[in-house]
């Protein structure tokens, strides 16, 4: 289903909409934002390179790899869980810091993993359910409709294609 406005909507859209949600995920500390939202939108975006470029386009992006997605965001979060911990304070314990006029919450850290592992979940989630592998479209000893060569109608066949 791609078609060329399809296609040329993704190549307009799917920057903006990843640019956006980066700004959410950076102002989620001090208003309504954060890793959750932010790796959502950026999810509507990995969607939206689902439907123009099919599974097979998009799994050719080395960085929309689920496993590394998920993996360095939750490693992110809970390195930071636990360098409270270290630091002699509470679990997931945050502070500020100053960068020029800039203020910099440290659970910025947090909210990054945050995002990873949802924009992996995502990326999952459109690899496994948005299109089926050739080797799942049918299953040993259940029937699958498959059309007779002699009469052209369907019938009932088991495990064949």
């Amino acid at each position: 289903m791609s078609t060329v406005i399809l296609r040329t909507g993704q190549r307009v859209l799917v920057p903006l909409m990843v640019a956006f949600s980066l700004y959410l995920l950076l102002r989620g500390h001090n208003e309504v934002g954060g890793g959750f939202i932010g790796g959502l939108a950026a999810g509507a975006a990995v969607v939206l390179e689902y439907l123009t470029l099919g599974t097979r386009g998009v799994l050719r992006y080395r960085f929309l790899r689920f496993v590394p997605l998920c993996g360095w965001g939750l490693a992110l979060a809970t390195v930071y869980g636990i360098g409270g911990l270290v630091l002699g304070q509470s679990f997931l314990q945050s502070a500020k810091f100053e960068l020029g006029q800039f203020e910099l919450a440290a659970s910025l850290v947090f909210d990054v993993g945050v995002w990873l592992i949802v924009v992996g979940m995502v990326v999952a989630i459109m690899t496994y359910l948005g299109e089926p592998r050739d080797d799942d479209r049918v299953t040993p000893g259940l029937p699958t409709w498959v059309p007779d060569p002699d009469t052209g109608s369907e019938s009932p066949r088991e495990g064949r294609r």
